[in-house]
């Protein structure tokens, strides 16, 4: 489910300020704990959120039996749309990286546009609908070969319908999720991930299944069943001219709410179009970028994608395809670590997104 980045920005921000303080300790000792904090401003932009800004802060430390430093980040951000989000995130490694646990927990009052069910929903059915939510997602990673990584995975959401149009899709209740509930899911997560760097590979491939399932037994309103594919592949087709693939896949069975969808948009996936515009029970998407320096620290990026939703997956079609294109400036924020502030504008059919963020789409 759709929710915004600003952690992973803030973590990516941190990094680019902490990463030469972290390689000096490890080159000092890896056995010697070390622990700072790190308050950070957040500023970005998004058509889901208008100018968003907060503050965050990054508490990093290292454990005596770890190799790679661990955190705790906290974030507010409040946006010219009248979001509020409040965050919290740990990223903590046990056994010399051997298990990594990532887990978040977040409050949202987050005012959003509802545009119906399906892979052809009219742009004229938008309507506003004010959720109020928290979530809890935690997931801990073993390392059970290069490159390969596994582990059980918890999700934990409630929603409170605070606001919906009386004239709207939503107001009567009856699609599901539209009088708020809880989804809570038990799955698992597994990985291959060979990529040269996490934040702007050049090369290497990300391969990633989720799968969650949602029961009356968990404590969850719904059930379903939730498998989620992503894959990446990156080539260095010359020095620092990168081509990047991404393919992701989504296939629910049973009867979620409606917020838990497959769906596609916003700053990641087919930028161009809002995040929600469509959305169904199964969903596909395939997008490409050229990613080229051009003059110092700055760059260039091409991109373009495809996606669609359905009910069924019998009811995919060559067809039934959105399409999506754009382009957009990067600036080095890190060369060494490769984390770049970017600006990108993509469109749609009949529609248009700008966006200002911090890392990657993928």
């Amino acid at each position: 489910m759709h929710r915004l980045v600003s952690t992973a920005v803030i973590a990516a921000l941190s990094f680019s300020l902490l990463c030469g303080q972290t390689q000096q300790n490890e080159k000092d000792s890896l056995t010697t704990p070390s622990a700072r904090l790190f308050p950070l401003p957040i500023l970005f932009y998004t058509p889901e959120t208008g100018i968003a800004g907060g503050a965050a802060v990054m508490y990093l430390y290292r454990e005596r039996s770890s190799t790679r430093a661990s955190s705790i980040t906290g974030d507010v951000v409040y946006s010219q749309k009248k979001q509020i989000i409040v965050e919290a995130a740990v990223d903590q490694y046990f056994d010399r990286g051997t298990y990594r646990l990532l887990g978040n927990l977040s409050f949202q009052k987050y005012p959003n546009k509802f545009f119906g069910i399906g892979n052809n929903t009219a742009s004229g059915d938008e309507e506003l609908y004010t959720p109020q939510s928290f979530l809890l997602r935690a997931v801990l990673y073993r390392s059970v070969y290069v490159n390969i990584n596994v582990g059980p995975m918890i999700r934990y959401e409630t929603v409170a319908m605070r606001e919906t149009n009386p004239a709207g899709l939503l107001a009567p209740g009856t699609i599901n999720g539209s009088k708020g509930g809880t989804a809570a899911g038990v799955g698992f997560v597994a990985n291959w991930d060979s990529r040269d760097n996490t934040f702007s590979a050049h090369s290497g491939s990300f391969y990633q299944i989720t799968g969650l399932f949602y029961r009356s037994a968990f404590g969850s309103d719904y059930d379903y069943t939730d498998i989620q594919i992503d894959t990446r592949k990156f080539f260095e087709v010359a020095p620092g001219q990168v081509v990047a693939l991404q393919g992701t896949a989504e296939f629910i069975d049973g009867l979620p709410p409606f917020q838990s969808l497959a769906t596609f948009g916003g700053s990641n996936i087919l930028r161009g179009y809002y995040y929600g515009r469509y959305r169904d029970k199964n969903g596909v998407a395939l997008q490409a970028e050229y990613r080229i320096p051009v003059w110092g620290r700055f760059g260039l990026v091409g991109f373009s994608g495809v996606a669609q939703v359905a009910d069924r997956i019998s009811h995919f079609g060559l067809g039934r395809f959105w399409f999506a294109g754009g382009a957009g400036v990067r600036f080095a924020w890190d060369p060494e670590e490769r984390i770049n502030l970017r600006l990108d504008f993509g469109l749609g059919n009949n529609s248009t997104g700008m966006y200002i963020t911090a890392t990657e789409a993928f």
